[in-house]
């Protein structure tokens, strides 16, 4: 039988939305090399700065699971715009690291939750359930091809301009992104968002979110501290990761989509879940040249564990609850992330960087016995 269609004008609107959005958010990414050279900052001080961002998003959960359902998407989305554009704007008056880089990183984590998640629970309400994997992939897509083309733009430059000019041309991505929502205009919304967060506590969902706060963790290490220890070997330029990432990240999610949809999505979590950890140990090894296989291992797994676990928290869940599980999913990643750059970016002042990744990559494990412990069993028809 014929699948269901899956590209509309409508689903390529949201994606390129989503793409616009993600080239202002993604030269962010290089914040721990603007810190490090720029104000010569510490790795407590990195931590603490990159955190200020999931903690934003994780603070505002009880917030977008609450209204997230209740409201009209397309303004949610211009609002996370404006603000992404006030925050990269303030970046280009930063003069010290004081209060005001906390906020800014305060606001941008805000937004690109905000955003994302609106973003993502559009493309589940107008995706057939058949092909959910695959659109809830594309897109992630949408915002992970960013995470090459942000950095790869941003770094040269840096180097040959200013960060101030980085920052700026960030501002107007953002911008064009907020206008671009206009195009959505209005669209019917469901009203049973704040009964959401009761069915959060259910066996299977709990695995799968636990599963997204230990992937936040490995990610937000990698992610934030292979650069200054990248710097610290000798390794100037570290953009490579991003782009290792983000190629085998689309390939997942763009060239082998309709995959994701045909193998059991209970099998796939398991496996990503378990690259995982792997991909966080070989970090405290690394060496020149091996940057871009790093984020191809990275993005083997980012990219196949979001959609899959983004479709099984989707495919049982009542239409209304969609936005707040989105939220709630977002939230825990981002929960991880905080940990690793606020409680091992401290740590690894004291035990140093190697020993850092060693210690979080037996942290992102234990999604392991978690996920195959709950994914063995038989899933209630609420799941």
């Amino acid at each position: 039988m014929q699948p269901p269609k899956l590209y509309t004008p409508r689903l390529l609107l949201i994606l390129s939305l989503q793409f616009i959005f993600g080239l202002g958010y993604s030269s962010f990414l290089l914040l721990p090399k603007y810190l490090t050279e720029a104000h010569g900052a510490d790795a407590t001080t990195i931590g603490r700065i990159m955190a200020a961002g999931p903690l934003a998003a994780v603070l505002s959960v009880p917030l977008q699971a609450a209204y997230i359902d209740r409201f009209r998407r397309h303004r949610l989305m211009l609002l996370s715009a404006v603000v992404l554009t006030s925050a990269a704007l303030g970046f280009t008056l930063l003069h010290d690291l004081g209060w005001a880089v906390y906020a800014l990183r305060f606001m941008q984590g805000a937004a690109f939750a905000s955003f994302m998640a609106t973003a993502v629970t559009l493309v589940a309400e107008i995706t057939p359930v058949e092909r959910l994997g695959q659109a809830v992939g594309l897109s992630g897509a949408a915002n992970l091809v960013t995470n090459a083309i942000g950095p790869g733009l941003a770094e040269p430059i840096a180097a040959e301009s200013s960060w101030r000019l980085v920052f700026l041309l960030s501002a107007l991505a953002a911008a064009l992104a907020g206008l671009g929502t206009f195009a959505l205009g209005d669209t019917r919304v469901a009203r049973g968002g704040v009964r959401a967060s009761a069915r959060v506590a259910q066996p299977l969902r709990l695995a799968l979110l636990h599963s997204a706060l230990v992937a936040g963790l490995g990610f937000g290490v990698v992610i934030t501290f292979y650069q200054p220890f990248a710097l610290a070997l000798g390794i100037g330029e570290v953009r490579a990761l991003f782009i290792g990432y983000t190629v085998a990240a689309l390939g997942v999610r763009v060239v082998f989509g309709a995959w994701l949809d045909r193998f059991d999505r209970r099998l796939l979590a398991l496996l990503a879940a378990s690259v995982y950890p792997l991909v966080v140990f070989a970090t405290g090894w690394l060496s020149p040249g091996w940057l871009f296989p790093l984020g191809a291992a990275l993005g083997l797994a980012q990219g196949t564990l979001y959609p899959v676990v983004s479709a099984l928290l989707f495919e049982r869940s009542e239409p209304e609850a969609r936005g707040a599980l989105m939220a709630y999913f977002s939230g825990c990643f981002n929960l991880g992330f905080v940990l690793a750059t606020i409680g091992l970016g401290a740590l690894a002042s004291q035990i140093g960087y190697r020993a850092l990744f060693v210690v979080a990559s037996l942290l992102t494990f234990t999604a392991v016995p978690v996920l195959a412990t709950t994914l063995g069993k038989k899933a209630s028809g609420t799941a």
